[in-house]
């Protein structure tokens, strides 16, 4: 019989949705299998043209079944009962909770563009012969430090020092910086005239600072290479252009290389210390850079300028590495992530020291199973929650604000030692929560007890491992903190009751 020339079209589409679907199905059942569908197709479809109900909404419906089609085709060519059980268990397994969290880290260094912040604190120092250079911090001594008495200072020290070749000062501020209508709160830094000199950075764009810049161009800048990519669009033309900064105009000389670091990242406009009003400043954005001689020590330029620094009894001038001071933050958020899995190690074991007392008896290899898959576990969690919270906070900064704010740094290390304790409260808990031999998260979970006789609530809750390995007795409410989930070993008379039916395959 030939369609209805209404439906013809519809019939036509149909038929091909199922002929793809029915690739799915087993050849020897797929022409009973097409036949059947295409049956009730067609006369669903006949049905709606002759009662006049074929509109939008039933095409929808049918088209909506149509593709129903293709889970049908494949459970006839999976067993339906045994894709439903992997489906519920596999989630459960180890190996997918390993996998998902690998994953999750894969994916979070891949987004934040495989994690700049962090390789950053691994890469040589951008300077040349970087272990002769150190940082002259003056926050431990004062709470504010005259400007222009710094500056002169620091000419003075190297001019006297006998350790140091080039003596550079800086002060960073808050700052104002205004591009066409859009204006930002970023930082400036007011340098010594030979600052990048004693770094021996070159710019990417243009030229940087030279002592003659002080008389002859007071009102030059170099910005950072962030500033100049996001806020300037990469602008090639920018050397000899002018920017605002603190509603005062700025010649734009030179770019800094994109490798350019330094203690406070922050800082997007460098300029002059006779840009300006100069003022009092806090201490701790104060300080001073030298670049020590080929064969003196540390401890020797330390002696020496704590000695020019020191204006009394109460202060205390630091000299630190250049190497050292980058590589602190590093270190120390290392030194958490190997405190944090083994303080999570220390209280799983207290677990299993009360699983112990109980008489669990586990062989050397589930042994080892157990505690390789809760330290890796642990260490994936861990190294998420330290690669989100180093780069995840300067990039929310950067599109809050245009700019990486002073107190990112702090942040990043509050939210990482947060993260830090609920991904290892976490991975306790999920520890607990599996089958000691598997490994395999618990499930058939059943409230036992009787509610009336223990106020209100039930005496604890059992989960049993699929597999038939065991049961834990979870209670609601411990007695004392010596009490301790209860974990029973099933033997082998359980054993039927966790078998499972396989199919029976018909010739």
């Amino acid at each position: 019989m030939q369609p209805n020339p209404q439906i013809r079209l519809l019939i036509w589409q149909c038929k091909f949705l199922l002929r793809s679907a029915s690739l799915l199905v087993p050849k020897v059942q797929r022409a009973a299998w097409y036949q059947e569908w295409y049956g009730e197709i067609w006369h669903w479809l006949h049905f709606l043209a002759e009662s006049g109900r074929l509109n939008s909404h039933t095409t929808m419906e049918l088209t909506r079944h149509c593709w129903g089609a293709f889970p049908d085709a494949a459970f006839h060519r999976f067993d339906h009962k045994k894709v439903t059980r992997v489906l519920d268990e596999e989630p459960r397994s180890a190996r997918f909770c390993l996998s998902a969290i690998l994953i999750a880290v894969l994916g979070l260094i891949l987004v934040t563009g495989f994690a700049p912040t962090i390789r950053s604190g691994f890469k040589p120092l951008p300077f040349p012969e970087p272990d002769r250079l150190a940082y002259l911090s003056l926050h431990a001594s004062f709470t504010k430090y005259d400007e222009p008495n710094l500056f002169r200072e620091a000419a003075k020290w190297a001019q006297s020092s006998k350790t140091a070749e080039m003596v550079a000062a800086y002060s960073w501020h808050p700052v104002s910086l205004r591009f066409g209508h859009d204006q930002i709160n970023d930082f400036s830094a007011r340098v010594s005239p030979n600052f990048f000199d004693l770094l021996g950075n070159n710019a990417a764009r243009g030229r940087l600072f030279t002592p003659a810049d002080e008389t002859t161009c007071a009102g030059c800048v170099v910005i950072s290479h962030r500033l100049w990519e996001v806020q300037l669009n990469s602008d090639r033309n920018i050397v000899g252009k002018t920017i605002s900064v603190d509603d005062r105009p700025g010649i734009v000389i030179g770019v800094l290389p994109e490798s350019f670091v330094f203690t406070f990242p922050e800082v997007s406009v460098w300029i002059l210390p006779s840009w300006g009003k100069a003022t009092n400043n806090f201490a701790d954005r104060t300080g001073a850079v030298l670049r020590m001689g080929p064969h003196v020590s540390l401890s020797e330029a330390q002696q020496e300028f704590r000695r020019f620094a020191q204006i009394n009894e109460y202060s205390k001038p630091q000299l630190e590495s250049f190497v050292s001071r980058a590589r602190q933050g590093v270190k120390l958020y290392l030194f958490f992530t190997v405190l944090s899995l083994f303080g999570g190690i220390a209280l799983g074991s207290s677990r299993l020291g009360g699983a112990k007392t109980r008489k669990l008896k586990l062989s050397w290899r589930h042994t080892l199973r157990w505690w390789g898959f809760f330290s890796l576990k642990t260490l994936l969690l861990l190294a998420l929650c330290f690669v989100g919270s180093l780069e995840l906070t300067g990039r929310a900064s950067i599109i809050l604000t245009g700019s990486v704010h002073p107190l990112v740094g702090p942040f990043a290390t509050w939210l990482f030692l947060v993260t830090a304790m609920v991904a290892l409260s976490w991975s306790l808990h999920d520890q607990g929560r599996r089958c000691r031999f598997c490994l395999r998260r618990l499930g058939n979970e059943a409230s036992v007890g009787t509610p009336s006789y223990l106020l209100l609530d039930w005496w604890g809750t059992e989960l049993v491992c699929s597999d038939g390995h065991g049961l834990l007795h979870v209670p609601e409410m411990k007695s004392s903190w010596q009490e301790f989930d209860q974990w029973v070993s099933l033997d082998e008379s359980w054993k039927p009751l966790f078998e499972h039916e396989e199919p029976v395959h018909t010739p």
